[in-house]
């Protein structure tokens, strides 16, 4: 649009009886724009077709609405930079898998060990925000794959989709409708998929390693029964906590999953990480006490730092080698027990009512005998690419704000009170981003546009999920 004129402007020269198509889905007929829109003249420059102009009041609404936005991105910045910040609810994906706590956990350990996940429904607002709530809960760490929030099966064809579902090399976080599943005849068998519509997920042959009762994947599954169960009983603060928990004992080496661990494996690994930091300080030592300048130390600080988080797999690897994992592959409650404060009646959280009626897990898992090793699951998300980054970003990841939440056990922090406030103040943030828009529209008169207001019982409505 141009002095209030409308073009077409071609990005090559079009010749006499040159046909220009446009195509708005794969099996749709094309669209022959000379028969539509009007005729190529062959004396003129610029070739012009008939258009539909919006009216002049949406146009100008538009504008308004740009500057609204252009006015709001400080505040859109800090929310999307934000790991707590929550841009769709929470409860699509529980329910999408029945409230079953063990296939949330499986699905966060897939995005988090560099798996190939994708989900589908014939709902696209479910597929949507069960993939962008599953990205959401890998905080504070970041998806380092290819993340597609919703893949429309037209947007592409369908050779191309299944280029990209079958055949990428690097790990994935997809939606998509189940038509394009569909129309594939098949799944990836290589890929996690989820049918959001049947509250099935097909696992990988690669994740044969998760246990949804062994250590730490059990405390993650224990704490999330409690607030999911069914949508009466479901928390989504409850279920945000327990996911930023488990991750960030995960992350924390010092006082984490691996440092509270009692089983010879993880014993093993702490004492080989302890011999690496020790020599890695002595070497700094000398270099410093021969004078390595600043930038010099800096740089050898960054390449430790990246040394050590390239072979903490490589460590849990060896030290589950040398402390002889089979022996260390019976349940106990020590991770649950442990990650949920001490609470030593984890089993009866899990089980709920069949509790008196699981005589013989209850007894396995009351029976005492070696740890079972966390080093066994961990060492596949320290493995990922995500962790890596996460670990080479001191300066972002290790911020004093961020560190609240790391050290939230050395600090004595509530953690459930912690993120509780800063939803609140997201929150806030977030309303008066949105009252902008409102305020916009509530002076605005268009004619022929009905704006739709959220109704009462919607499950993706934000206020009654709160509730």
């Amino acid at each position: 649009v141009a002095d209030g004129e409308v073009r077409l402007v071609a990005t090559v020269a079009l010749g006499v009886d040159d046909e220009v198509s446009i195509n708005y889905d794969p099996e749709a007929d094309y669209l022959d724009l000379y028969e539509r829109y009007g005729f190529w003249d062959e004396s003129a420059v610029v070739h012009t077709a008939e258009v539909v102009v919006p009216p002049a009041e949406l146009e100008a609404l538009l504008r308004e609405a740009e500057a609204v936005v252009r006015q709001s991105v400080p505040e859109l910045r800090w929310l999307l930079r934000h790991p707590l910040w929550l841009p769709v609810p929470l409860a699509p994906l529980c329910k999408a898998l029945q409230w079953e706590s063990a296939e949330v956990a499986y699905l966060l350990l897939a995005a988090l060990t560099d798996q190939r996940v994708l989900l589908h429904s014939r709902d696209p607002l479910v597929a949507f925000s069960a993939a962008s709530a599953l990205r959401c809960l890998l905080a504070p760490l970041e998806y380092s794959g290819v993340f597609i929030p919703f893949l429309p099966a037209g947007l592409m064809p369908l050779e191309d989709a299944r280029t990209l579902l079958f055949d990428c090399s690097t790990p994935y976080l997809i939606a998509c409708e189940t038509l394009l599943v569909a129309r594939l005849g098949a799944v990836p068998d290589v890929a996690v998929v989820a049918d959001l519509d049947r509250g099935a997920v097909h696992k990988a042959p690669s994740t044969e390693w998760f246990s949804a009762r062994a250590p730490p994947v059990l405390s993650l599954c224990t704490e999330l029964a409690a607030c999911m169960g069914d949508c009466i009983r479901f928390r989504q603060s409850g279920v945000q906590v327990a996911c930023l928990r488990f991750v960030v004992d995960v992350l924390n080496l010092g006082s984490g999953f691996l440092a509270s661990s009692r089983a010879p494996a993880d014993d093993a690994a702490r004492r080989q990480l302890a011999l690496l930091r020790t020599f890695a300080d002595d070497v700094t030592s000398r270099c410093r006490a021969k004078g390595l300048g600043a930038d010099a130390l800096a740089s050898l600080q960054r390449a430790r730092l990246q040394s050590e988080g390239a072979i903490l797999a490589d460590v849990c690897d060896v030290a589950l080698a040398s402390a002889g994992e089979a022996r260390a592959e019976r349940l106990t409650a020590d991770g649950g027990a442990w990650h949920r404060g001490g609470q030593d009646n984890w089993a009866a959280g899990l089980l709920g009512d069949a509790a008196p009626h699981a005589g013989g897990l209850a007894a396995q898992l009351a029976g005492g005998g070696e740890p079972a090793p966390v080093c066994r699951q961990l060492r596949h998300v320290y493995a990922s690419q995500s962790f890596r980054q996460w670990w080479l970003q001191p300066s972002r990841t290790r911020s004093p704000d961020r560190l609240q939440w790391m050290e939230f056990r050395a600090k004595g922090i509530d953690l459930s009170e912690y993120v509780r406030e800063n939803r609140d103040s997201l929150a806030v943030l977030e309303q008066s981003v949105s009252q902008r828009i409102h305020d916009l529209l509530a002076k605005a008169s268009v004619d022929g546009v009905e704006r739709a207001a959220p109704q009462e019982g919607d499950p993706y409505r934000r206020e009654g999920l709160d509730k």
